[in-house]
C-alpha cells in the first residue's frame, strides 16, 4: 500500500484546517442543549473508568480525605513517603487531589517539588457532573485510557507513563442521536497530543436499526509539542464507519471499517466487527472486537498509544539491559513511524464493565510481519466498597507472538497495581507499585531518552468524612 502522498489540497493546507475540528469540538459542546434525552453511554477517555465513581451513593455529597504514611522504593533508593488524597463530591462536579512528598537520608525527592507545574500535578481529575439525562462528558486530569474512534491512531494513550513528567490534560465528548463529538488534549497548556473527532448518524431519523444505527466518524491528530525543525510535525486523519447488522435482544453484531493516514508517513486499512451490548439486562456492558489491519510502510495502528510520551518522533527508550553511559550509543527499544515495515496485524478484545464495581479489559493485537510490533493492554477492577479496592493495569509493547505475555517484563512495559483494604474503620492499608520511565537526557528538547523506571509504595493511613 502506497504512501498518502497525493492528499487533497485541503489536506496539504494544515496551518488552515488543523484545529478546525477541535474547534468544532469545543463549539458544538459550548452551544449544545444538554437536555437531550440519554439513549447510549458515552465510551471516550475516562468517561466510563469505574475508578473514577467516587460518589457512593447517587444522591449523597459527602467527600473523604485520606492521610497516609509509609516507605517508598523508587528504583534502588529508599525513602520515607507522606500522602494526602481528597475526593471531593458536590452537586456539579466530582474531583479527586492527591500529592506525595519523599524524603530518605540523602534528602528529599526533587521532582515531587521542582517546578511550578507540580502543583497541577496534583489534580488526579475534576469531573462535570451533568444531569443524568444529559449525554455530556468533560474532564480536567491525567489523561487515561484514550482512544479515538477505533484506535486506528490514538489507542490506549495516556500522559502518565513517564510519571515524573506526567501531564494534566483535558478530555471533552457531547453526543445526540444525530451526532458525537469528542476531543482532548494531553496538557492544559496545548504543548502536546491533541486530537478530536466528530461522528454523524445522518439516518438516525429512519426506523430500521441497519441503517438508523449508521455512523461515519473522521478523527485528526497532532502533536503540538516543540519539535526539531528537521522533523515533521506529526499529524493524522482517520476515516472509518459501522453500522449495527443485526440485533438479537440487547446484543448487536456491528462490522466497521477503517483507513487512517500519516501526511508525512503511510497509511493503513482495518476491518473487522463488534459484538456489543449496553447495559445488558441492565448489568453489564460488554463489547468483544475482532479486526484485521493491512499496514503500508511507515504505519503501525495504534501508533499514538500508551508509550507515545516515551516513543515518538523525538523521544525514545533506552534499553536497560546495556550500559547507557553514553546515550548516543545506547541500544534503543520500540520501532520508529519511519522505519516501519508494513505487514498485518489481528486485533483480539474483550471489555465488561458492571456500573462503578467491576472491570475488564483486554486488548491484543498480533503483528504478522518481521519487526516486533505486537502489543498488549490489560486492566482489570474491582471494588467493594468501602472494604476493598483493587486496580490492575498492564501495557505491553515490542512483542513477537500471543506466547510472549508471558514471558519477562521488557522496557516496552507499563505496569499499574493498587490496593487499598479498611482493615476497620477509619483504617485502611494502601499499596501501589508503578512501572514508569524516568528522562535521562539533560532535557534535550529534541532527543528526548526514557529509562524504565519502578516504584514501589506501601502505607498505612486513615479516611476522615466531610
Amino acid at each position: 500500500m502506497a504512501n498518502c502522498t497525493a492528499l487533497p489540497a485541503f489536506v496539504r493546507t494544515r496551518h488552515v484546517y488543523r484545529l478546525a475540528l477541535l474547534g468544532g469540538v469545543v463549539l458544538g459542546c459550548l452551544v449544545a442543549d444538554f437536555s437531550v434525552a440519554l439513549a447510549q453511554p458515552i465510551h471516550f477517555g475516562s468517561a466510563d473508568d469505574p475508578d473514577e465513581q467516587i460518589q457512593e451513593v447517587w444522591w449523597r455529597r459527602e467527600s473523604s480525605l485520606y492521610a497516609m504514611g509509609g516507605v517508598s522504593l523508587i528504583a534502588s533508593q529508599w525513602r520515607g513517603v507522606g500522602h494526602v488524597s481528597a475526593h471531593i463530591v458536590r452537586r456539579s462536579f466530582t474531583a479527586r487531589l492527591e500529592g506525595s512528598f519523599r524524603a530518605g537520608v540523602l534528602g528529599t525527592y526533587d521532582p515531587d517539588t521542582d517546578e511550578a507545574y507540580d502543583l497541577l500535578r496534583l489534580v488526579d481529575f475534576v469531573r462535570y457532573e451533568p444531569p443524568r439525562t444529559a449525554r455530556f462528558h468533560l474532564r480536567v486530569g491525567r489523561i487515561e485510557r484514550m482512544r479515538l474512534g477505533f484506535g486506528h491512531v490514538v489507542n490506549f494513550f495516556k500522559s502518565t507513563v513517564a510519571w515524573d513528567e506526567r501531564t494534566i490534560g483535558t478530555e471533552i465528548a457531547w453526543a445526540t442521536d444525530a451526532m458525537e463529538i469528542s476531543g482532548f488534549t494531553d496538557n492544559v497548556l496545548l504543548d502536546g497530543a491533541t486530537a478530536g473527532r466528530i461522528a454523524l448518524n445522518p439516518l438516525s431519523f429512519t426506523r430500521s436499526r441497519r441503517t438508523n444505527s449508521l455512523r461515519l466518524g473522521f478523527s485528526y491528530f497532532t502533536d503540538l509539542a516543540p519539535h526539531d525543525p528537521v522533523t515533521p510535525r506529526l499529524e493524522a486523519y482517520n476515516a472509518d464507519a459501522q453500522f449495527d447488522l443485526f440485533t438479537s435482544g440487547d446484543i448487536s453484531f456491528s462490522p466497521f471499517a477503517s483507513y487512517a493516514w500519516y501526511p508525512d508517513f503511510g497509511n493503513g486499512l482495518a476491518f473487522g466487527a463488534d459484538i456489543y451490548s449496553n447495559e445488558f439486562l441492565d448489568l453489564l456492558t460488554f463489547r468483544l472486537r475482532m479486526g484485521v489491519f493491512y499496514n503500508s510502510r511507515q504505519f503501525i495502528p495504534g501508533y499514538v498509544g500508551t508509550f507515545y510520551t516515551v516513543n515518538n518522533l523525538q523521544a525514545r527508550i533506552i534499553n536497560s539491559d546495556e550500559n547507557a553511559d553514553s546515550l548516543g550509543g545506547a541500544p534503543l527499544e520500540g520501532v520508529a513511524l519511519s522505519e516501519s515495515a508494513g505487514a498485518n496485524d489481528l486485533l483480539f478484545e474483550l471489555h465488561l464493565l458492571s456500573d462503578d464495581s467491576f472491570e475488564f479489559w483486554y486488548s491484543f493485537r498480533r503483528h504478522y510481519g518481521a519487526q516486533r510490533l505486537s502489543e498488549l493492554h490489560f486492566r482489570a477492577y474491582l471494588k467493594a466498597a468501602p472494604r476493598l479496592r483493587l486496580e490492575v493495569g498492564i501495557d505491553r509493547g515490542g512483542l513477537s507472538s500471543f506466547f510472549t505475555i508471558f514471558s519477562d517484563i521488557n522496557d516496552q512495559s507499563a505496569l499499574v497495581f493498587g490496593t487499598d483494604y479498611q482493615i476497620t474503620p477509619p483504617f485502611f492499608l494502601f499499596l501501589r507499585a508503578l512501572y514508569s520511565y524516568e528522562r535521562v537526557d539533560n532535557d534535550d528538547r529534541h532527543a528526548q531518552r526514557y529509562l524504565v523506571q519502578r516504584r514501589f509504595e506501601p502505607m498505612a493511613g486513615i479516611r476522615l468524612r466531610f
